[in-house]
């Protein structure tokens, strides 16, 4: 099969500024476009850091379209990490019956002044349009351009929807998340058209911050209390993409494919959630170790006596020490996104990654450290 090579059609791209976020965010009705590429797919070429500093990465789309109809780049939208490509595709003199595989490479940085930054997770819808047509959304992507080595790592359990800037929640939509290093299984719960309760299941690799999971759903299986024997049918479900913000929470996409192509997407907030009412703080209370990764001498703080100086901050103590740990809540929520451990009036260690069982991040010194849950017996 041939492969097309537009790399300077892609420097023909136009590049402007979107004035709306919403004109990224939702397709608006979704309508067929003749000779659609499908099964494409979005990745990085190349994140690198060389001694002249961050090298922007240009991206490659792996797709399929028709013989004699392959797709051009067309004009495209950056605002903020929300990055939109138009392709645009002949309305006729394909042949319909045969395809065949293309890839097209594009450089966001080439002439622009619009580079992809370091350290960002991209959200990339790619549209496919006839000349002087609609644009229709084919396919939804997430791009990290970090290494792994600087994302959290996310806690095993339960993780349900909430309600955050731009998304409301969705009761009883949420997940349960088993993480084995970088091996990720998800079952996603939530209700099929008609309000009855359904769930999916998959697992992926887990790339840094991100995650793209394509689940299966089960039909026709035996209940609980029938005899064993038959096998349930199973079928492609959504995917689920997932950019993970913290240890217990994560920006999530659920996308709906038809062909080949991704033709819906919904935003959603997943967080895992405490089991105890109250004083966020409480959450945290109980024993903690400091583990420095450096190979230092441990410490262990009992922290109990939860306060709070106004409704976006905690603290908790360890009185025969004389420690605290103060946090600060993330905005319009009850996870903490920064907590500082102290002794002695001295700052201790930093935490950017607050989880329910572990905290991450760095002593007074620049070492990496983790504070750590002990179990209760």
């Amino acid at each position: 099969m041939s492969r097309c090579r537009t790399t300077k059609r892609v420097n023909r791209a136009r590049w402007t500024l979107a004035a709306s976020l919403g004109t990224l965010l939702f397709a608006g009705t979704v309508h067929a476009v003749d000779n659609a590429p499908s099964d494409l797919r979005v990745s990085l070429l190349a994140t690198s850091a060389d001694g002249a500093g961050w090298t922007p990465p240009r991206l490659r789309l792996d797709g399929a379209a028709p013989e004699r109809c392959l797709p051009l780049l067309g004009p495209a939208t950056l605002d903020g990490v929300d990055l939109s490509l138009t392709l645009t595709t002949p309305a006729s003199g394909c042949t319909s019956e045969r395809k065949t595989t293309f890839n097209l490479f594009v450089d966001p940085a080439l002439g622009t002044g619009l580079p992809l930054l370091p350290g960002q997770v991209y959200r990339v819808r790619v549209y496919a349009a006839n000349p002087g047509g609609r644009a229709s959304l084919v396919a939804f992507d997430l791009l990290y351009t970090s290494s792994p080595g600087n994302a959290p790592t996310p806690e095993n359990g339960f993780w349900w929807s909430e309600a955050s800037a731009g998304n409301q929640a969705s009761p009883g939509t949420g997940i349960a998340l088993e993480a084995q290093g970088s091996q990720l299984a998800i079952s996603l719960f939530g209700f099929a058209n008609s309000g009855t309760a359904t769930w999916a299941f998959g697992s992926a690799q887990r790339k840094g911050r991100i995650a793209d999971v394509p689940l299966v759903q089960l039909a026709n299986g035996d209940p609980p209390f029938a005899p064993a024997g038959t096998q349930p049918q199973a079928t492609a479900g959504p995917r689920l993409a997932l950019e993970f913000v913290s240890p217990t929470r994560a920006r999530a996409w659920l996308v709906h494919s038809e062909d080949g192509r991704d033709v819906e997407v919904r935003a959603l907030t997943l967080a895992r959630s405490r089991f105890t009412d109250g004083q966020a703080a409480t959450a945290w209370s109980g024993t903690w170790v400091l583990v420095p990764e450096d190979g230092g001498t441990p410490r262990t703080f009992d922290f109990a006596a939860p306060g709070s100086r106004d409704a976006e901050t905690f603290h908790l103590a360890d009185t025969l020490q004389g420690a605290q740990l103060d946090c600060r809540l993330a905005t319009g929520t009850r996870h903490p996104d920064l907590c500082t451990l102290s002794a002695a009036g001295s700052v201790l260690a930093d935490f950017d990654q607050v989880g329910l069982d572990r905290l991450s991040g760095r002593s007074s010194a620049g070492t990496r450290v983790q504070l750590l849950r002990v179990p209760r017996s």
